[in-house]
């Protein structure tokens, strides 16, 4: 079936006329009449909705309301998708969310990128070092005890995270004195002794794999 911008809100009245055989409730009857067919992408049929009644949404999103509507709607499209409600009335508004949409996807991407460009970062003690050098600079109110304390909490989460890739399980000497550099690093930073920092990381690392084994 050939469905376009002429026959897609023929599609979608015959729907709702079926929808309303099938389903018995005014709010739900209002929320579909309130629907407009905007546009229909890669498997998805959008339905637009206009701000004043936006709220009926909820209507047609209800589980048993949505199996309703995609039964009805593969019956009618011949095909199975999925349904998305939006807020606006005319396919512009479609075409607004839309582009919303590529920029969080695109933000999220890079997020990723970052991320794994950090786990490159945390590969070796020196880097390691480095990265925890950088973060006491880049912390708000580092001067202050509650900057401090933040401080301490990333930097203690981002060495214990380090340690699960660079730390040996039996370490040797090389590997004991990277650790004890990194604490005294942040021990000075922080003014807080480098063996409570130690304490504190060994806390941090039981506690990761009694969570890990728990799940």
């Amino acid at each position: 079936m050939t469905i376009n911008s002429s026959t897609l809100p023929l599609l979608w009245a015959k729907c709702v006329e079926q929808l309303k055989d099938r389903v018995n409730g005014r709010s739900f009857w209002e929320a579909l009449e309130q629907c407009r067919p905007l546009a229909l992408e890669e498997n998805t049929l959008v339905l637009g909705m206009d701000t004043m009644h936006y709220n009926l949404a909820t209507h047609l999103q209800q589980p048993a309301h949505m199996h309703a509507i995609q039964a009805v709607i593969q019956e009618v499209f011949q095909q199975t998708l999925a349904i998305r409600v939006i807020e606006g009335a005319v396919p512009h508004d479609w075409e607004i969310v839309r582009a919303r949409d590529q920029r969080v996807a695109a933000s999220k991407a890079t997020a990723g990128q970052q991320q794994q460009k950090q786990e490159v970062v945390l590969d070796g003690w020196d880097s390691l070092y480095e990265y925890i050098a950088r973060l006491y600079a880049q912390t708000p109110n580092r001067s202050m005890p509650q900057g401090k304390a933040r401080y301490l909490n990333d930097a203690l989460y981002a060495l214990a995270e380090a340690m699960d890739k660079i730390y040996p399980e039996d370490p040797d000497e090389l590997a004991e004195r990277g650790l004890a550099r990194v604490l005294e690093r942040m021990s000075n930073a922080a003014d807080v002794p480098a063996p409570m920092l130690a304490f504190e990381l060994e806390r941090l690392r039981a506690w990761r794999r009694a969570e890990a084994e728990s799940e």
